[in-house]
């Protein structure tokens, strides 16, 4: 089986002020299905810019990266957003869901820009939401939802299609204690149902203990933590 994610030797520059800062210098990793991976990192480390080049929202200035084994370092830019469409979820700090929709329609966006119908859109999402507790609140609109249920339901959008890979920049840093518990609790536990291949960065160290391997972002390098 493929790896969910392969990153083999991932360069990453920027030029700021005229001067070139080199954030990834080579960076080799494998997240295996349903293997989850945390990845730690002081602030300015490059954590946001290793999962962006991930996950294909920035291109890699060297090396290769490649989502369910198919390298997507030359892919067009149209074939780079239908990979992200249909092989990758991602679950942010904040929730940055659509005020105006309810929490099912938020869930079932990725289903709906995909091409599925609103029925059968729903129809998924609406059972991703009842196994986060969240069935009595499908129609309420994201600012009647809590901060927890607010994520809830950003966990629910990024797992609804089922995709290979998951990719989350500190999903409960702005959750309480309690809050960011529960949230991890089920996030952890829809990754391993689903057997998607993750990788959480996260500062919350007793959080990466319980996940399955971390690693840490040190000077442009992965080194096992």
């Amino acid at each position: 089986m493929s790896d969910a994610l392969l990153l083999d030797g991932v360069h990453r520059r920027f030029r700021q002020a005229g001067e070139e800062l080199h954030i990834l210098r080579g960076v080799d990793l494998a997240v295996r299905p349903g293997e989850i991976v945390a990845l730690l990192g002081p602030s300015g480390s490059g954590k946001s810019t290793l999962l962006h080049t991930a996950g294909l929202l920035e291109r890699a200035d060297g090396g290769r990266v490649l989502v369910g084994g198919e390298d997507c370092s030359r892919m067009s830019d149209a074939q780079r957003t239908l990979t992200r469409r249909h092989r990758i979820g991602f679950v942010y700090q904040y929730h940055h869901l659509l005020p105006e929709f309810s929490a099912i329609e938020n869930a079932a966006m990725p289903l709906r820009i995909r091409g599925l119908s609103r029925g059968e859109a729903q129809e998924q999402a609406r059972v991703v939401l009842e196994s986060l507790g969240l069935g009595h609140r499908l129609s309420h609109r994201p600012a009647r939802l809590s901060g927890g249920e607010q994520q809830r339901v950003a966990i629910a959008r990024a797992v609804v299609g089922r995709p290979s890979l998951l990719l989350a920049d500190e999903p409960t840093g702005n959750l309480d204690e309690k809050a960011a518990e529960a949230a991890f609790q089920e996030l952890l536990r829809l990754v391993r149902e689903a057997g998607i291949g993750a990788l959480i960065a996260t500062h919350n160290l007793a959080l990466a203990r319980r996940m399955d391997r971390v690693v840490s972002l040190h000077e442009g390098l992965l080194r096992a933590a």
